[in-house]
């Protein structure tokens, strides 16, 4: 029975070639998740793959589009904005540490305007105040103003979205408890 090796046996064996070992390491990575060329070339030297083996392997992967930082940037812009709600600063703070280029950084958060911004900040403050309805307000605005910082958003963005609230029925908590 001719069974193929697993990427354990591979690795440990000095006679496997190391383009092959280089290749399974790179197809595992990817098999749980996009991921950049850094963050792979750093999981090959994890795994001490030699440099130009791993380069080569590298490149054919992107030759292939199995590596592509500018969609993989896009992704990930999509999908934090999304579920994460963050701001475009932390967006890029997060590809940075992902090892994407610069140039590519500041293309894919074009995708991201003010608007969208503005919209996940609130989206993110409309979500949490009926949490925090019991607290008194400076409390309420202290904590919203502590998330909204933490998710990266500047100071501009987040009074004008804690004022808007203010000034709109849902910050204003005790009017249902007087209705009822």
């Amino acid at each position: 029975m001719d069974t193929q090796p697993s990427l354990g046996d591979l690795v440990g064996n000095p006679e496997a070639d190391p383009f092959s070992v280089a290749r399974n390491i790179v197809l595992n990575q990817l098999n749980f998740m996009p991921r950049s060329r850094k963050e792979l070339e750093t999981a090959l030297a994890k795994r001490n793959v030699e440099a130009h083996v791993a380069k080569s392997v590298l490149d054919r992967f992107e030759e292939i589009g199995m590596v592509d930082d500018v969609a993989y940037a896009e992704l990930l812009i999509r999908s934090r904005c999304n579920t994460k709600r963050v701001s475009r600063s932390v967006l890029r703070q997060q590809l940075r540490q992902k090892g994407v280029a610069q140039d590519i950084i500041d293309e894919a958060l074009l995708a991201v305007s003010d608007d969208d911004e503005l919209r996940m900040a609130t989206e993110l403050v409309e979500k949490k105040v009926r949490a925090l309805s019991r607290l008194a307000p400076e409390v309420r605005k202290r904590r919203l103003f502590g998330l909204l910082a933490r998710k990266g958003y500047h100071t501009g963005i987040a009074l004008r979205v804690i004022q808007d609230l203010e000034a709109s029925d849902l910050y204003e908590t005790d009017t249902v408890a007087e209705i009822g």
